[in-house]
């Protein structure tokens, strides 16, 4: 089995404390982000859900990225468009809007860019006015002009990493993983740090012998929360070609912390979902 075939073969199992296992894919496939426009060509902006007020939000964020000078429609004008979609998750007091931003490539939902949560009072969102629906719009388009034009996102600063040192592994992949997973974790929006961090990720890599021929690794990435309780683990296990790990990890190191990154953001995102949107005034009812 070839190296590349190797490590298609790998999966991940996410691991969240609060919502139990959720088996995922490793698998890191699609168009290769190197050869993937880094800055937006055009974007698709999907409705929340087939309400009226959902499509004049769709509306409104289109006008803003047209603003901007990005290319935006609420449905696909040229191939390669990027997909702004969202969903709305209604409470007793508030509705959390959550937004993602998305390419063609790395995996068969595109690959995430930047993220924005956004929380409007519920009672405000049941009767939302075009001026509110103009805030909430501009707010998601302000947020996402980092990834938009090749960087992060805005809030990215908010939500700092700090990935501890990984040890004890073969050949280069000590630093070619964490290089790796830097890189991943900040096209992904956030901020790798080495100082005070909102969240800790420790990588732990165990290889173990396999089928003739072959060994087994295993990659787990635990979230910690900065006062050290772990909040969750990304983990992925599976065959190499013995002494596949001797030498440089090349690639592989990029497949596997794509692919650790995924769950790694779930666990963030699932960490933070309670914190109030930074930056978005809501006017009272009008």
């Amino acid at each position: 089995m070839g190296p590349h075939r190797a490590a298609a073969a790998l999966f991940f199992l996410l691991l969240l404390a609060a919502c139990g296992d959720i088996p995922q894919p490793f698998r890191h496939e699609g168009t290769n982000p190197a050869l993937t426009p880094a800055v937006a060509r055009g974007v698709e902006v999907r409705p929340l859900d087939p309400s009226p007020r959902s499509a004049q939000l769709a509306a409104a964020m289109v006008r803003h990225l047209l603003d901007a000078e990005i290319p935006a429609a609420t449905q696909v004008v040229v191939p390669g468009a990027w997909v702004l979609s969202g969903t709305v998750t209604p409470a007793a007091d508030v509705a959390m809007l959550s937004w993602t931003l998305t390419r063609p490539g790395g995996g068969p939902d595109g690959e995430i860019l930047g993220g924005v949560e956004q929380k409007v009072p519920a009672a405000t969102w049941a009767r939302a006015t075009p001026r509110t629906i103009d805030l909430v719009a501009a707010e998601v388009v302000d947020k996402l002009m980092g990834p938009l034009h090749g960087g992060t996102t805005a809030d990215a600063v908010v939500t700092a990493i700090r990935l501890l040192p990984l040890v004890g592994l073969p050949g280069d992949g000590g630093t070619a993983l964490a290089a790796a997973m830097r890189v991943i974790l900040t096209r992904d929006g956030f901020k790798v740090v080495e100082g005070e961090a909102d969240f800790l990720l420790r990588g732990q890599v165990t290889v173990t012998p396999g089928h003739a021929g072959e060994e087994v690794l295993a990659v787990a990435w635990t979230v910690a929360a900065k006062d050290g309780g772990d909040l969750g683990t990304s983990a992925q296990q599976g065959p190499l070609p013995k002494g596949r790990l001797a030498g440089p990890w090349g690639s592989l190191a990029t497949d596997i912390a794509a692919g650790g990154a995924e769950g790694i953001g779930q666990i963030i995102r699932a960490a933070t979902t309670d914190k109030p949107a930074k930056g978005l005034v809501i006017p009272p009812l009008e």
